[in-house]
C-alpha cells in the first residue's frame, strides 16, 4: 500500500457525524457507552426499536456519507432509532479491537436499557457485515441477548481467500488479522457456528466481488435449520442497497425495512 493511500485511510478513521443535509443536528447525539464512540440519530425512538450499524471499510477505513444516508433513511422509514458504533480500526488497532469495541458498546447500551431484548437489530455492510456476524456468534456463545434480526449486506466474512492476495482487500486482511491465523472464526465467522443465529436478512449483488461469502452464509444457515431471507440482485455489485442508486437499490432497501418491521414489530413508514 502506498504512503499516500495509507495516509488517506488513517485520515478516514476519525469518527464522523452525519452531514446536516442527511440529518439535522437536533436529531444527532454522540455518546460513549463503555468508552466507545457511538453516534445516534433519533435516540428518543430507542424505546421503540434501535438499529445498531457496523460500517464497512475493510477494517481499515471509517464510515462514509453513503453509510449515513442509508442508515438515516432506513431508520426513518422503519420508525427506529439508529446507532453507528465507531469501532477501532487497523493498522493501529488490529484484531481483536473491533469486535471487543462492539461487544463492549452493545453490553453497555443493554445495561442502560437503550437496547431492549427483542427490539434491536444489528446491521453491517461488507467487513461490517462480517463483524456483525462474529459479534452475534460471540453473544450467542456467551448466552447473552442477541439481536432480533441480523441485517447484512455484501458480506465479507472469510479472510482466507484474500490473506495472500495482492490489492486492497489482501492488504486490509493482513493488517486486520495481524499475527492471528485467519482460520480463527472470530476473524472469519463463516467458519463459526451458523446454527445459533437469530433471523438473518442478507442482500448482495450477483456481481459483488465477495458474493461467494453471501452465498455460503445463505447455504450454511439453511443447512443448519436457521432462518434467512436472501436477496441476490442480478447485475448489481458491492453494497447495492447502501451505496446503489435507482430502482434496484430502492427495492433492496424496502426488503430491509420490511425485515426490520417484521423482526421488532413496528410499523414501517415506507
Amino acid at each position: 500500500m502506498s504512503i499516500v493511500r495509507t495516509l488517506r485511510i488513517l485520515a478516514s478513521q476519525r469518527p464522523t457525524l452525519p452531514p446536516r443535509a442527511v440529518a439535522a443536528p437536533s436529531r444527532v447525539e454522540r455518546r460513549r457507552p463503555g468508552s466507545i464512540p457511538v453516534t445516534w440519530i433519533d435516540r428518543h425512538l430507542a424505546g421503540t426499536a434501535t438499529i445498531v450499524h457496523l460500517h464497512g471499510g475493510a477494517y481499515v477505513a471509517g464510515e462514509t456519507k453513503v453509510h449515513w444516508e442509508w442508515l438515516e433513511e432506513v431508520g426513518r422509514r422503519s420508525g427506529a432509532a439508529t446507532a453507528m458504533i465507531h469501532y477501532r480500526l487497523a493498522p493501529t488497532y488490529p484484531y481483536p479491537a473491533a469486535i471487543e469495541d462492539v461487544l463492549r458498546a452493545i453490553d453497555t447500551m443493554a445495561q442502560d436499557s437503550q437496547l431492549r431484548p427483542g427490539s434491536w437489530v444489528l446491521s453491517g455492510d461488507s467487513s461490517g457485515a462480517g463483524l456483525a456476524l462474529a459479534v452475534t456468534q460471540s453473544l450467542a456463545r456467551a448466552g447473552r441477548d442477541t439481536p432480533a434480526l441480523l441485517l447484512l449486506e455484501s458480506l465479507w466474512a472469510d479472510l482466507r481467500p484474500q490473506i495472500d492476495a495482492q490489492g486492497f482487500l489482501g492488504t486490509a486482511a493482513r493488517l486486520y488479522a495481524g499475527s492471528v491465523p485467519v482460520e480463527n472464526p472470530r476473524l472469519s465467522p463463516l467458519l463459526g457456528d451458523l446454527g445459533s443465529l437469530p433471523p438473518v436478512h442478507l442482500v448482495t449483488g450477483s456481481e459483488d466481488m465477495v458474493v461467494e461469502d453471501s452465498r455460503r452464509l445463505h447455504a450454511g444457515i439453511t443447512e443448519a435449520g436457521g432462518t434467512v431471507r436472501y436477496l441476490e440482485v442480478p447485475g448489481e455489485g458491492h453494497m447495492v442497497a447502501v451505496a446503489g442508486e435507482g430502482p434496484a437499490a430502492q427495492a433492496a432497501r424496502r426488503t430491509q425495512i420490511e425485515a426490520i418491521h417484521d423482526a421488532v414489530a413496528i410499523t414501517a413508514a415506507t
